[in-house]
């Protein structure tokens, strides 16, 4: 499941309306939220952190799919390598980004073999 399609789900199991929520946020309309939701784009963790404080549910939640759909982004879809970042909560961003460069490098390595 996508990030929005999850996010929709926590949404509706709060009983909270798109319109709700993004005159909560300050928006005039629900446009930005269905846009999430649609999967057309991801939102800020600034956002975020917002959207954790209206629905009620733990920052780490939202924070934990927006990371993994990221990640999911950018190619990374094997299990245990999306577990390697969710057991590692407190890694720090830098040390996760030289983890996710490095397995890039791996990857476009291969790609270039089979060639």
């Amino acid at each position: 499941m996508n990030f929005g399609k999850t996010f929709r789900k926590i949404r509706e199991e709060k009983g909270v309306t798109q319109d709700e929520l993004a005159r909560r946020l300050g928006y005039k309309n629900n446009s930005y939220i269905s846009r999430i939701e649609r999967g057309d784009f991801l939102p800020s963790k600034e956002k975020l952190k917002k959207m954790a404080k209206v629905l009620r549910v733990p920052f780490s939640q939202l924070d934990s799919l927006l990371f993994e759909a990221k990640l999911k982004m950018l190619g990374i879809k094997k299990p245990e390598l999306l577990a390697l970042f969710k057991d590692l909560p407190h890694l720090p961003e830098g040390d996760k980004k030289a983890i996710v460069n490095a397995y890039l490098k791996v990857k476009e390595r291969k790609l270039k073999r089979k060639s």
